[in-house]
């Protein structure tokens, strides 16, 4: 871990405190969604069986309610042991899709282009089709359309060198990863095969006001602020940002 250690009054940090600190969706002002939506810091989040689950779908849920929103998630990796619970924890919260989304060109191309792929997907407990955020198996994004195509791409791994090749499948401007381990040693060996320079463990979009002056200035610094631990390293001769819940356990 990087030097400068500077430290604020930390405490144990649980699931429903990490889902109170992330904006809920109707918190969030949503932009208009343009006619031909191109990708705006999408999101890869992979989630491994360690991983909190319930955090994990929490933050999921809104991204696939509000798909073209910037910092949306666009990919999912899943551990193979908790794919198909993880999946159906997000089905069965799924709702009905804004029509601002559901009626959007984009994806009803996209949708039109599943359909023609004959792609596996998941969608909402008893929504109507085309009314429902999807789940896509299987498929990069390019083969779904131009641009933001409004649904979530699912791919399985095995192992963490699995995932990290599946992380660099799809070249999406990805702004940030959203990796959930509790076991920190696991999520720090998969760092340097992940496509962002920032790397949110256990979390989602968390403040990075703290550590963005120490980045920026390609500094190696390590502090906590606001219940986070954050890190500005090199890995792998690529400067990145590390955050993540204090009390998370450093373990393999």
């Amino acid at each position: 871990m990087a030097s400068n250690f500077t430290q604020s009054q930390p405490s144990r940090i649980t699931s429903y405190m990490v889902n109170q600190l992330q904006p809920t969706a109707q918190e969030r002002k949503l932009a208009p969604i343009p006619s031909a939506p191109q990708w705006r810091s999408p999101q890869l989040m992979v989630v491994f069986e360690d991983g909190d689950l319930h955090s994990a779908r929490h933050q999921l849920l809104q991204s696939l309610q509000n798909p073209f929103a910037e910092g949306s998630v666009a990919t999912l990796l899943l551990q193979e042991s908790i794919a198909d619970q993880f999946v159906g924890l997000v089905a069965q919260d799924l709702r009905p899709l804004s029509q601002e989304v559901s009626k959007h060109p984009s994806y009803t191309i996209t949708l039109a282009k599943i359909e023609e792929l004959k792609a596996k997907t998941v969608q909402g407990e008893s929504l109507k089709a085309g009314e429902s955020p999807v789940l896509v198996y299987d498929c990069v994004h390019s083969y779904l359309g131009n641009g933001a195509t409004g649904v979530v791409t699912v791919h399985t791994f095995r192992t963490a060198n699995e995932a990290g090749k599946l992380a660099k499948r799809d070249p999406l401007p990805y702004g940030q990863v959203s990796l959930w381990n509790e076991k920190l040693g696991c999520a720090y060996e998969l760092i340097p095969r992940l496509p962002s320079d920032i790397v949110a463990i256990n979390c989602f979009n968390p403040d990075l006001d703290p550590i963005w002056e120490s980045f920026a200035a390609d500094r190696n610094d390590v502090l906590l602020a606001k219940n986070y631990h954050y890190e500005s390293l090199v890995v792998s001769g690529k400067r990145r940002i590390v955050v993540f819940p204090v009390g998370t356990i450093f373990g393999n």
